[in-house]
């Protein structure tokens, strides 16, 4: 009878373990995570353009062929340092008649407080058949370059030049006809006047020239960087030509174009990270100083048209490898938790509305209820519902169901 009791043990206890074994079996394969503590945050990611708030545009004061570049892209000036130098020729030659002029004028004068005699008035009448002389060739100069210039064969600047001859000899010939007419006249005390008057005048065309002549050296009004050039020695410039852009590289900024739905999302002060992968640039600390009130239509890469918003970011920190034109990545914050509980994106899932997880217990699934908060590059914020350090099942599948059996793929 005992031999009966023992064996019908020994029956039950292997009819046990073959139930266990084929229990464990039968559990379903899955793969699982631990809940842990971290830090997380959501952000807008665009990418921004290095700026410089101090910078100017240097433009031509006036015309003339350039003689030296006295900068390349990349130099540092200071304030009044050289920058271009142009070809003052032209004015050179203008002071030059002019003080030929004023010797004119200033004999005329003595010659006003002498007699008039008829050798003078002769002398004056060749002057000024000499100057029309001159005049009919300058017209005939003038025609030719006309056509040269439209063919192409010579420069705007070569062609205003003779314009400017033809000018000057013109205002020399209405000079000496008045002059003419002068010596005719009786000498008066005006006629004395008008010379010291001529005299004054032609001091002040003078220096007015010399004045002028300052533009063909174009000299920085900024300290700065050279950030742009647009000419070369040898080039031609109008008055208003595009130099040279300069900008200080000790006030640098990042400006950015946000699509306007994601402008809500932020404000001034919002926290930016800024990288760059080619520049081996990480998590350097920015922050969102003005966003500016008027939106803009903007063709992104793909040809749609979106309406977008300015937003100028400072950079927190000094970075030596960055410059003006660089492009840099952003993320700007829009809202962060630290040292919260954080699940995987692909535990969590929706069912009629509401977010559930599905945590190991005892080796079986168990339906959890949570409550989620900010979600970021595949995490999720939890809330309420479960614990650190509590096992979650990834990417469940329709064979989890509340209460299986489990077993954790290794």
């Amino acid at each position: 009878m005992k031999k009966k009791i023992i064996f019908a043990i020994i029956v039950i206890v292997i009819l046990g373990i073959v139930a266990a074994i084929a229990s464990q079996n039968s559990a379903v394969e899955v793969n699982a995570e631990e809940v842990i503590k971290g830090n997380i945050s959501s952000y807008v990611e665009e990418i921004g353009e290095v700026k410089t708030k101090d910078y100017v545009n240097i433009y031509s004061p006036t015309s003339g062929k350039v003689v030296d570049v006295m900068v390349d892209i990349g130099d540092a000036v200071k304030v009044g340092d050289l920058l271009v130098r142009l070809d003052g020729e032209d004015i050179a030659r203008m002071i030059e008649d002019i003080d030929a002029q004023k010797s004119s004028a200033l004999a005329q004068y003595n010659e006003a407080k002498k007699p008039v005699d008829d050798e003078t008035i002769e002398k004056q009448n060749i002057e000024i058949n000499n100057i029309e002389t001159i005049i009919e060739n300058a017209e005939k100069e003038l025609k030719d370059k006309e056509v040269l210039l439209d063919a192409g064969a010579i420069s705007s600047y070569e062609y205003e030049s003779a314009v400017r001859n033809l000018d000057f000899e013109k205002r020399n010939l209405e000079k000496a006809r008045l002059d003419l007419q002068q010596l005719s006249k009786p000498v008066s005390s005006n006629i004395l006047t008008q010379y010291e008057a001529q005299l004054k005048q032609l001091d002040l065309q003078k220096q007015s020239l010399m004045d002028s002549g300052k533009d063909f050296t174009i000299t920085s009004t900024i300290e700065g960087v050279v950030l742009f050039k647009d000419i070369d020695e040898g080039s031609y410039l109008q008055p208003g030509m595009h130099v040279l852009e300069i900008g200080n590289t000790n006030s640098m900024y990042i400006e950015a174009d946000i699509l306007t739905g994601d402008i809500v999302k932020f404000e001034e002060g919002s926290q930016v990270v800024i990288s760059s992968d080619d520049l081996g640039l990480t998590d350097i600390k920015g922050q969102v100083t003005k966003i500016h009130p008027r939106a803009f239509s903007k063709i992104s890469d793909l040809g749609i048209e979106q309406k977008r918003i300015k937003v100028e970011i400072q950079i927190n920190e000094i970075v030596e490898n960055i410059k003006p034109g660089y492009e840099l990545d952003l993320k700007i914050i829009t809202d962060k938790s630290e040292d919260t509980l954080l699940a995987p994106e692909n535990a969590v899932f929706d069912m009629e509305g509401k977010d559930y997880v599905f945590t190991i217990i005892d080796s079986k699934a168990i339906l959890t209820q949570v409550k989620t908060g900010i979600e970021s590059q595949r995490q999720i914020e939890i809330l309420d519902g479960i614990e650190e350090g509590q096992i979650i099942i990834l990417s469940p599948d329709n064979e989890i169901e509340d209460g299986i059996k489990v077993k954790i793929n290794s």
